[in-house]
């Protein structure tokens, strides 16, 4: 009994406790609420004031186009910015600097050494300030700021955070393995996003490659070709003369072009010895040769070498080819080995029969020479006897005084007895002269030469 009796007591104390802790928060919220409602205009009234204020240009303000530039080795790149100050001030100079600071004295960029004759100012009414910087190099990395100095001496300015400037350098980049009928893709990179988004040109061996108007960084070959092997570069469009290092595509093939020689060509006859050659083209070159005759396998070199060849060994011969990539066969050759008693025994009648056709031709020109020797002294004769015997019957003595003046000249004729024939026939005979010389018995004064006479011979004509 008195246990409960003392546990209401406690709950009616701890009510009214409670309600008066809720009664003191609620009076410290309305007096928080109170003092917001008399801050809040007061911060407007403070923020209009400074809108304001910059309107009416008292306060130091400078806006960089890029904070962030990433440029071409050996390209020329801008820096952008526009600036606002205090009407109260004067602008006395401006000047691009890079890596400030703080506490050091700022140096113009055109007085930095490596920089006079690369660098640049722009500017205009309006308040716009740019930098150029030409043939930018990979020592340009720094970051570039704007510095204003005004008519007071403790009114300066600097536009911090300034420009970060990257330079980078394209680079070709290959697969590591690159085979023939696979997609290949090659890709002009850099180190940091070119800021312009520039167009891009592929060079294959120092020829400008036809992208159809791709003017992407990536060049893809599909299905790549074995002629695709070369020298590949990429430039920026505008600036192609930066071209990037060369880097050469190897594209590995199988075995192709695979063919047999076989050494000495021709019949080969038994008991010699021969050599089966297995040529192909291959990227990387064969690694594994195999010779099969017919299905079975013979050999494993690129040479096949058969000594004392005998006629089991004739057949159809062909080689495989393989490397890394993949593996040909070459198309079989068929290898016919001669009988060598046959070959002799053929040999044998080959000479006889060359050594007859010679005799024959010898002995045919030695007939024919005698013949044509025989008849042309028959001839001679002939004529001789003929034309001896007609000088002998004219010669007469003639006058002194007419052999004084000339030398004597005869004709003689000399007819064969024939059949009579008509005019016109004998009109067709044939009329021979010949010259004869006949030695005087007195010499005529002032004249030293044998006399010549002339002998006309008539021989009957072919004409019956």
């Amino acid at each position: 009994m008195w246990c409960s009796l003392t546990l209401l007591i406690c709950q009616h104390v701890t009510r009214q406790k409670w309600m008066q802790v809720q009664l003191l928060a609620s009076e410290e919220i309305i007096d928080l609420s109170l003092r917001m409602l008399l801050i809040i205009p007061f911060q407007l009234l403070l923020f209009s004031q400074l809108m304001i204020l910059r309107a009416l240009g008292n306060e130091w303000s400078v806006k960089y186009s890029q904070l962030n530039l990433c440029a071409l080795k050996g390209s020329t790149v801008f820096m952008n910015g526009t600036y606002t100050q205090p009407t109260r001030l004067t602008v006395m100079n401006r000047f691009w600097l890079i890596n400030p600071v703080q506490g050091k004295e700022s140096t113009d960029l055109r007085n930095e050494p490596g920089y006079s004759d690369r660098v640049k100012y722009l500017g205009d009414e309006q308040k716009h300030f740019s930098l150029r910087l030409s043939d930018v190099k990979k020592t340009d990395e720094h970051m570039y700021c704007f510095r204003i100095i005004t008519n007071k001496d403790k009114e300066k300015f600097l536009g911090f955070p300034g420009v970060t400037l990257t330079v980078t350098e394209l680079r070709v980049e290959t697969p590591e393995k690159v085979v023939e009928g696979n997609k290949t893709i090659l890709v002009c990179s850099t180190t940091c996003s070119l800021s312009d988004a520039p167009a891009f040109i592929w060079y294959k061996n120092n020829h400008t490659i036809d992208t159809n108007k791709n003017n992407s960084n990536t060049l893809t070959l599909h299905p790549t070709k074995a002629d695709d092997t070369g020298s590949y570069n990429c430039a920026v469009r505008g600036y192609e003369q930066l071209r990037s290092p060369a880097r050469t595509l190897n594209v590995r093939y199988r075995p192709k072009n695979v063919s047999v020689s076989i050494s000495p060509s021709g019949e080969i006859v038994e008991g010699s010895s021969v050599t089966l050659t297995c040529s192909s083209d291959a990227n990387p070159p064969v690694e594994n040769y195999t010779w099969f005759k017919g299905k079975a396998s013979v050999g494993n070199e690129k040479t096949y070498n058969i000594s004392k060849i005998r006629t089991e060994h004739s057949g159809e011969y062909k080689c495989k080819c393989s490397n890394e990539v993949g593996h040909q066969d070459s198309i079989g050759v068929t290898l016919t080995v001669a009988d060598g008693q046959n070959k002799m025994l053929k040999a044998v009648i080959a000479v006889i029969i060359a050594c007859l056709s010679s005799f024959s031709l010898v002995l045919t020109v030695v007939l024919l020479r005698k013949k044509k020797k025989y008849c042309w002294s028959e001839e001679r004769t002939v004529k001789h006897d003929n034309v001896a015997a007609q000088s002998a019957a004219n010669d007469a003595p003639q006058s002194n005084s007419h052999l004084a003046n000339q030398d004597e000249v005869q004709y003689a004729s000399i007819v064969h007895s024939r059949k009579a024939e008509s005019s016109a026939v004998r009109a067709t005979e044939q009329v021979l002269y010949a010259s004869i010389q006949h030695q005087r018995d007195k010499v005529v004064k002032n004249h030293q030469e044998d006399d010549v006479q002339y002998a006309t011979v008539h021989f009957p004509s072919s004409h019956k």
